[in-house]
């Protein structure tokens, strides 16, 4: 076979790879278009018109920046966005210690170490609405099982927990932490399970203790893996609408009311879809912009 005749053959297979590849890759990136793209470009769009009640499209006007500026100037909103980060401050800290401190544990040798690791990851595949209302029930301030339980142990006012205007970001918090654990769980063991036993056995000869090699050994060598979990972590932090909405409802009044459900009680319940577009927009870019501090601090700290 002459090397043109090869050559030709060579070519002829990876354009068939290409056609193969691009028809597996067609489905997401229709997908994507249609769900991701078209509603992101459309909500840019509508935050530049006056689309903040029921009206022909022929009616709507353009308005600029305005739907922009009006939420610097809704105290309701502005307190919105605090309320998000005093969540995320709250979520992503304990959330990647219990992963981290979980998987260490199911990381050694036990009895049951298989079974242990299926009940840890109960939490995660559960239904979260069946998770809200066993909460609500168990936090429950007149007749729950968690202030009757303080009650006794002799503590005479308990929390109110989701009724607190103080408690019920922090309490809210706990639950999503206890629902989300698992997979940072699963990320870290994953993780552990790669670092090389020979440095640990190394670090003993050296007279290491274990607070020592977890210092020098082991988080610098998972650092990769903690800055995956903790910038997903953020992200998903502030796209907290579903746990908010079956806990609190925002509530009391408005004490809980962070900003992803700010953004759909704007647009479903007062038909402010321009205004809604708006606060979404600004959400996007809070996220952008610590992603990308994030991404540029990791030089610091994350060793690959």
């Amino acid at each position: 076979m002459s090397k043109q005749r090869i050559k030709r053959t060579i070519g002829s297979l990876e354009k068939q790879e290409a056609r193969a590849a691009f028809v597996f890759v067609l489905p997401f990136f229709i997908g994507f278009i249609i769900f991701q793209f078209a509603p992101l470009f459309y909500a840019f769009f509508i935050s530049f018109v006056d689309l903040n009640n029921f009206k022909p499209l022929n009616a709507v006007t353009w308005v600029g920046l305005a739907n922009y500026t009006a939420i610097w100037k809704d105290p309701i909103a502005v307190s919105s966005y605090l309320k998000s980060f005093y969540y995320t401050i709250l979520y992503v800290p304990f959330l990647t210690a219990v992963g981290f401190i979980a998987a260490v544990l199911l990381n050694k040798h036990f009895y049951w170490k298989s079974f242990s690791r299926s009940l840890f990851l109960m939490p995660y595949v559960a239904n979260i609405v069946a998770i809200s209302i066993v909460f609500s029930l168990l936090f429950d301030p007149f007749g729950g099982f968690v202030n009757a339980l303080l009650k006794v142990l002799g503590i005479s006012n308990p929390p109110l927990w989701f009724a607190s205007a103080k408690m019920a970001i922090p309490t809210t918090a706990m639950v999503a932490i206890w629902l989300n654990f698992p997979f940072q769980m699963i990320v870290y063991l994953a993780a552990l399970q790669g670092v090389s036993k020979e440095l640990y056995e190394a670090a003993e000869i050296d007279g290491a203790s274990k607070l020592k090699k977890l210092v020098r050994i082991t988080l610098p060598i998972i650092s990769p893996t903690s800055f995956f979990l903790i910038i997903t972590a953020t992200i998903g932090s502030f796209q907290n609408f579903t746990i908010f909405n079956a806990l609190t409802k925002g509530g009391p009044g408005t004490a809980s009311r962070v900003s992803s459900l700010n953004i759909y009680e704007e647009a479903f319940s007062f038909n402010h879809y321009s205004y809604a577009a708006a606060q979404a927009i600004v959400l996007f870019l809070i996220i952008m912009i610590i992603s990308v501090i994030q991404w540029g601090g990791q030089k610091k700290w994350v060793h690959y």
